[in-house]
């Protein structure tokens, strides 16, 4: 037999310090500015991934370059380019008591698929044919065609385990109510205030690493605020433990004595998207004239408070697929300039275009459109509503609009949505024939070398075409109280997602 790809469990990132003594208790308080919304990943409106996260687990994890690794599965194999065989771990069970096993998967997977459920995940498991139950802990993956972003696929909202029980007595409850294998359970909820989950004594990877302790808070509590600076006020006086910072908060707090204040980089790319497919964005060269005209580090600097590593491309720095080789388009007004006036625009040039309604958006488009007027470029632009956008950009009703796209985890995703024809979120917008062959092959792949190899070369070729013009990869600032112990800054950075779920925190005295 041919082994195209496989992994083998192992855990590099399970550094513990055993001089440290977790101590177990209380109630961990955070906020959020909305809701979370449903509590089922694969229906809509979620806006709180995190806080799923601590209900559900994924059949696989991703580490400190968005590579997948194993979690709920154990071990994987590809005997052939349209077959994988997964191994699940054992002894794991829902909060319901209900066995994690092969049949489960199968469930939730083909429970995905089934239009009637109307899950928005659905479309990401569209290569896969069917899943056999090989044996109680076994599961073989059959593709219509080879699938190089499963494992990713895997480690994202598809590979989120439910309670197959649950499923079964009442889909809908689901949405409000979740059942997983996770460290917490649900406990309480008052929509649009605050919803309450308490901890789960029964969790499988605590007991698995010798630490049956885990998770060490009692519960989570999280409070909807939507103020930023009530929000803060609440941690320094004590009602809640930690909170993610506005960047223009983090100035003020970075050297409180009273908290612990940290940055971390996300996988989050903040831009602005091209319409090709008119003039004056078919022409390369007024591209690259916007391309030319906005100064990066003075927007970084200026708008988004420092809080920003500059973008060359479309997948972050620290991201596996990204191209090391390509550096950030240079500021060059005069270059700019002198593009325009070569596409026959030298008497300067009007476009529209539109931007999300929220004060950041709002701010750094603001800076965007006086770096444009600077060169002759009148940018006339809208700040709408998310459906209003969304009716603009599938008519094609832009010259050049927000092109943000959060949480890049497997390249395959973002690739074929925003840059290939058949893309849920391309409409006609751009056709790069030297990017689609490569997204089609990045798709197919299942050897992670060559994967690698491809998305360089795509990368590039969205770089030569000066595809949209990509500003920066977000850093998000989060604030903790002085009593919240385990955060080790460091190693969330090096490890990331696989970090977090594997290293709890808890409070110093096991209180708040």
């Amino acid at each position: 037999m041919t082994v195209f790809g496989q992994v083998q469990p192992s855990h590099p990132w399970e550094v513990w310090d055993y001089k440290t003594k977790p101590v177990r208790g209380g109630y961990f308080r955070t906020a959020s500015n909305v809701d979370v919304g449903v509590l089922n990943p694969n229906h809509l409106p979620i806006t709180d991934y995190d806080l799923i996260s601590y209900v559900y687990e994924r059949l696989l994890n991703t580490d400190g370059s968005f590579k997948p690794v194993p979690w709920l599965a154990e071990s994987w194999t590809f005997p052939d380019q349209l077959t994988c065989i997964m191994k699940l771990k054992k002894g794991i069970r829902f909060s319901d008591g209900t066995p994690f096993n092969a049949e489960a998967v199968k469930f939730v997977e083909e429970w995905i698929m089934d239009p009637k459920n109307e899950c928005w995940s659905a479309a990401w498991l569209k290569p896969l044919k069917s899943i056999d139950v090989v044996d109680e802990y076994t599961i073989r993956w059959n593709f219509k065609e080879p699938w190089g972003a499963f494992l990713g696929i895997m480690a994202n909202l598809p590979g989120f385990m439910i309670s197959p029980k649950a499923l079964r007595e009442d889909p809908n409850k689901c949405d409000g109510y979740p059942v997983g294998t996770g460290p917490y359970l649900f406990e309480n909820r008052s929509p649009g205030n605050w919803i309450k989950l308490k901890r789960n004594p029964n969790w499988w990877f605590g007991k698995s690493v010798g630490h049956p302790d885990m998770p060490y808070f009692d519960g989570i509590l999280t409070n909807v605020i939507p103020d930023p600076s009530v929000k803060l006020a609440n941690l320094r006086v004590g009602k809640i433990d930690s909170m993610t910072l506005e960047k223009p908060q983090y100035e003020m707090v970075k050297n409180d004595p009273n908290l612990k204040v940290f940055l971390t980089p996300l996988n989050y790319l903040r831009g602005y998207r091209f319409n090709h497919s008119r003039l004056p964005f078919s022409d390369i060269r007024v591209r690259q004239a916007v391309a030319y005209a906005i100064n990066r580090r003075a927007l970084i600097a200026g708008v988004e408070f420092g809080l920003g590593r500059i973008a060359s491309c479309v997948y972050p720095e620290d991201h596996w697929a990204h191209n090391p080789s390509l550096p950030p388009w240079p500021y060059n007004p005069q270059k700019a300039r002198e593009l325009l006036k070569e596409a026959g625009y030298a008497g300067g040039l009007n476009i529209v275009g539109h931007v999300y309604n929220n004060p950041q958006s709002r701010t750094r488009a603001e800076a965007v459109k006086g770096m444009l007027a600077e060169v002759g470029i009148n940018w006339k632009m809208d700040v709408l509503d998310a459906v209003t956008i969304e009716d603009r950009v599938k008519n094609l009703r832009y010259d050049l609009a927000t092109g943000d796209f959060p949480r890049i985890d497997d390249p395959e995703l973002m690739a074929t949505a925003i840059f290939h024809p058949s893309g849920g979120r391309n409409w006609g917008r751009s056709k790069n024939e030297a990017a689609i062959p490569l997204i089609e092959k990045g798709c197919q792949e299942i050897d992670m070398g060559k994967r690698q190899d491809i998305y360089f070369r795509l990368e590039k070729a969205l770089y030569d075409n000066c595809e949209d013009i990509w500003l920066f990869w977000e850093m998000s600032p989060i604030a903790f109280s002085k009593n919240i112990m385990g955060y080790n800054h460091d190693m969330e950075v090096k490890h990331k997602r696989v970090w977090t779920h594997t290293h709890p925190l808890w409070f110093k005295e096991g209180r708040p």
